[in-house]
């Protein structure tokens, strides 16, 4: 069974058309099971409807003008870290798992060490209130999920499943259209992009199903940029 949580609407919509097999769709709200990410025992709810897990799939998440700096870490870094450890019992020989950070995760420049260091455990991060500024939590918490990803490979590899993390640029969903009407600039971001324009959710999708697919067997423990050519365009990445 593949299972996607934050599958309601945008990005984690068009994965769950995109995955052959049985899904289960998971959000807070709208899905076929109500889940959040930030609560254990609404985890285990959603683990226990599951037999076996082929597909893991996090989509969820809040962007900058959706909430104050400490619910964004809690929502988009404790978050999958909750999510990876309820489901870990059923990680065995053929599992994948793929989480959605973001470009933004690459925008962080050379933090300190003793800032690294508390990314390498999500909870407790998000708990420590790392910074005032939701963008900046925006770019800590992606960040720490590509960090989390990495972190994880090995002992996913142990049992013969892989991970892996894919960062979107600007994405044409409800929460993407949320952020231009702020006016951080998001729409510039996107036409500024080599190709000049916000991605479909088709096409992180598709990504996705890759990545989920035999034909990445050998993709773990990395992050995919998907960003039109952002952070090309930017001198990053």
């Amino acid at each position: 069974m593949n299972v996607v949580i934050g599958g309601a609407s945008g990005i984690g919509a068009a994965v769950a058309a995109a995955l052959p097999g049985e899904t289960l769709v998971a959000d807070r709200r709208g899905a076929e099971v109500t889940c959040d990410v930030t609560d254990r025992a609404s985890l285990d709810e959603l683990v226990a409807r599951v037999d076996r897990l082929d597909a893991l799939v996090v989509t969820a998440g809040l962007s900058p003008s959706m909430a104050p700096p400490a619910d964004i870490m809690r929502v988009n870094l404790a978050g999958p870290a909750n999510v990876l450890e309820a489901f870990d019992p059923l990680v065995g020989e053929g599992t994948v798992a793929v989480v959605v950070a973001s470009m933004a995760g690459h925008m962080a420049g050379d933090l300190d060490g003793d800032l690294l260091a508390r990314l390498e455990h999500p909870v407790r991060a998000a708990e420590a209130g790392l910074t005032d500024d939701p963008g900046m939590a925006y770019v800590l918490s992606k960040h720490g999920v590509i960090l989390l990803v990495r972190r994880t490979a090995a002992a996913w590899g142990e049992r013969g499943a892989r991970i892996a993390s894919v960062s979107p640029g600007v994405v044409d969903t409800p929460m993407g259209a949320q952020e231009i009407a702020s006016g951080n600039g998001t729409d510039q971001m996107a036409a500024a992009s080599a190709l000049g324009r916000a991605a479909r959710p088709e096409e992180l999708a598709s990504v996705v199903a890759f990545l989920c697919s035999d034909a990445a067997s050998y993709v773990t423990g990395v992050d995919w940029v998907v960003d039109g050519g952002s952070l090309a365009s930017m001198g990053l990445g």
